[in-house]
């Protein structure tokens, strides 16, 4: 059960557990100097797992390539490494809600955002992957192939200064490629797979150029673009059927923005975006020629509006 604990990994202490799985998720603190604690995010592999061969060399691999990624729009590995007989990663805490948390939100109060903040909001995802898909090696200068594989709503998170941060590069596709499969949500993965990954085939950026343009499409309608009852269907819909047009969700979608969606989510990769930089500039040139300028204060005021009931232990 999802709860208080209350346990040491070396200099850090679990406060709450958030996620449970092979990596359990803890919401956790570290004291400083003159009494100073530091809140943050612990991310424990299982003991179990641990005791599996090459696993905690997989993990702090995983580790590693994320705490090389240092950008506004990526959520900062603070640490990682192996204390007390656990392997661990310790990341930053974001103060506010993922997307999937907002999305809900708007679906339950049957509500839309302005175009321009989706596109603002996905805009900064783009320039936070852009920025990881083309980190080279400082010895070698060679591209390091990081790819998230893993972009869904909750891994997209607000915080209250109004900025979006993606989080859990690597960490999530790990956790998804190890994770028992009757554990695992058909229906919530495949949705955002592209379909080279559906099909096992090589994969490059263009996956994570995909899967945020179905992050994209719902958090512009609330809903997703397969309208399929069961997890093979969703498979067959994302492999060869058409997805269900955005407009038909949200007639007021502006066309510039319709047109962005369709080469983001085109199906031969191809015809997709080479890149997250070009998906970017489309967004922006989007948000441009709309007339609207989009600020840090309308995401701050949307957060608000998803996290008015909380209390300050409270995460999800």
């Amino acid at each position: 059960m999802i709860g208080l604990v209350t346990s040491h990994v070396g200099k850090y202490q679990r406060i709450r557990l958030l996620a449970e799985g092979i990596i359990e998720d803890y919401l956790a603190k570290t004291a400083g100097p003159q009494g100073f604690a530091k809140t943050l995010v612990l991310q424990c592999l299982r003991p179990d797992m641990a005791e599996q061969v090459d696993f905690p060399e997989m993990f702090l691999d995983t580790a590693m390539s994320a705490a090389r990624i240092t950008h506004p729009h990526i959520v900062q590995v603070l640490d990682f490494g192996e204390a007390d007989g656990t392997y661990f990663l310790a990341r930053e805490h974001i103060d506010g809600p993922g997307l999937s948390r907002v999305i809900r939100h708007l679906a339950n109060q049957r509500m839309t955002l302005p175009a321009t903040l989706c596109a603002r909001i996905i805009s900064q995802a783009c320039e936070g992957l852009a920025y990881a898909h083309d980190l080279t090696d400082p010895q070698t200068n060679q591209p390091l192939g990081l790819i998230h594989r893993c972009i869904r709503p909750y891994n997209v998170l607000l915080s209250r200064q109004g900025t979006a941060k993606v989080v859990d590069f690597g960490i999530d596709h790990f956790r998804a490629r190890w994770t028992p499969r009757y554990f695992t949500p058909f229906l919530s993965e495949h949705v955002y797979m592209a379909p080279e990954d559906i099909r096992g085939g090589p994969v490059d950026r263009r996956v994570d150029v995909y899967s945020l343009g179905v992050v994209l499409y719902e958090l512009l309608t609330t809903r997703k673009p397969f309208e399929s009852k069961s997890d093979w269907d969703v498979i067959q819909a994302v492999l060869s059927e058409p997805m269900v047009p955005a407009e038909r969700h949200r007639p007021d979608l502006p066309g510039a923005l319709r047109a962005i969606l369709g080469r983001a989510l085109a199906r031969e990769r191809d015809q997709r975006y080479p890149d997250c930089r070009a998906f970017q500039a489309d967004l922006e040139e989007f948000i441009l020629s709309a007339g609207e300028p989009v600020t840090p204060q309308q995401v701050a005021q949307l957060i608000q509006q998803v996290t008015a009931s909380d209390t300050p232990t409270v995460m999800s």
